[in-house]
């Protein structure tokens, strides 16, 4: 009986672990949609209001409470309390959320990369910024849609695999 529990908690926590993987892979599609989504209404914010940058942050991250949302509200933040540009803000910003999302190495590239010119050029230097950040974003996300569906199923089953192997040599 405790070798047939043994062998159930082995198979669950790599199914587990496996599951923890997918949702990684499966999780940074939307967040990509998310940060581009922001990045639209910044847009509108400095073409069309001409708001102040840490305000039109701060807007831009309304309505969503995910990873996207935190990138633009730490920055606004910092923005708004500190003595940093808004760039060096942008790129703090970035640095602090992404080791708590799924974004990958490339994602965060080309944040950092966007945060290099923010505040530093003209509205309509930083609507054309704004612009190919956001196309890049667009295209990083359907690479990861197709991602997600091939590696998140894969790694459920492996999950299960691996741990139904382990618990027959165990067995």
């Amino acid at each position: 009986m405790l070798r047939l529990l043994g062998a159930a908690l082995v198979v669950g926590s790599a199914a587990l672990i496996g599951n923890t993987i997918a949702r990684n892979y499966s999780e940074r599609p939307r967040q990509l949609a998310e940060i581009a989504t922001a990045l639209a209404v910044l847009e509108t914010e400095i073409s069309f209001a001409r708001t102040p940058l840490a305000e039109a942050l701060s807007r831009a991250c309304r309505g969503s409470k995910g990873v996207g949302a935190r990138v633009f509200r730490v920055a606004a933040d910092l923005i708004g309390s500190s003595e940093l540009l808004p760039n060096q803000a942008w790129q703090a910003a970035v640095n602090r959320v992404y080791p708590w999302s799924a974004l990958a190495a490339e994602d965060r590239a080309a944040l950092l990369a966007f945060g290099e010119t923010l505040g530093t050029c003209g509205a309509d230097d930083q609507l054309r910024h704004v612009a190919l950040v956001r196309e890049r974003l667009r295209a990083n996300e359907a690479r990861a849609r197709d991602e997600a569906e091939r590696m998140a199923r894969m790694w459920r089953y492996l999950g299960v695999t691996v741990g139904a192997m382990v618990a027959l040599l165990l067995y």
